[in-house]
């Protein structure tokens, strides 16, 4: 049995907030009974990434300029959505439906993933769409200027090798959906 102890919240108050980012402070006390009255978090809402996969066995990935990191990357369609009103798989098609106007009847859950859990509150739900079939135009919203690619399933390993592909969130899907494939 593990000995670790979570931390104990304080008090937490939020010290910034607009449409982009909302900045908590937390004042918490350590298992070794040491209080932090600065410890800030980012507080995020849920993310839903979709890889999806036609019956022929292309993936469907995009290409977007990404500000934070201001480089134009490749990864899989996803984004944020509202746990009070959206389930992680209805977010996950919507977002695969806006970026790249692809649907799936075949949504498989491939697992809940923290992408920095020391500072961000959110986690990201991972779906394989098997079968995904162009079902309209992609439908982006006003930041998104995106590229759709069809690429072969089984390059995508090289791909990431030779860090063409290098967000973690793609690498960590892909990774689950090839274990949940037997590739």
């Amino acid at each position: 049995m593990s000995k670790l102890k979570p931390w104990e919240i304080l008090n937490s108050e939020i010290v910034f907030h607009n449409k982009w980012v909302t900045i908590q402070r937390d004042t918490v006390k350590l298992p070794n009974d040491s209080i932090l009255d600065d410890y800030f978090v980012n507080v995020r809402p849920e993310v839903a990434i979709a890889l999806p996969v036609t019956k022929d066995g292309k993936a469907i990935m995009v290409k977007q300029y990404k500000h934070g990191g201001k480089e134009i990357l490749m990864e899989f369609p996803g984004g944020v959505f509202d746990a009070a009103s959206e389930s992680p798989m209805e977010g996950a098609l919507r977002e695969m439906r806006e970026e790249t106007g692809f649907h799936s009847d075949e949504m498989v859950y491939l697992g809940k993933v923290y992408d920095d859990p020391t500072k961000d509150t959110n986690s990201i739900h991972f779906f394989l769409a098997k079968n995904a079939y162009k079902k309209q135009e992609p439908e982006p919203d006003l930041t998104e200027n995106i590229e759709v690619m069809e690429v072969e399933f089984d390059e995508i390993p090289a791909m990431i090798r030779e860090n063409k592909i290098r967000v973690c969130g793609a690498i960590a899907i892909y990774t689950m959906a090839a274990m949940h494939l037997n590739k």
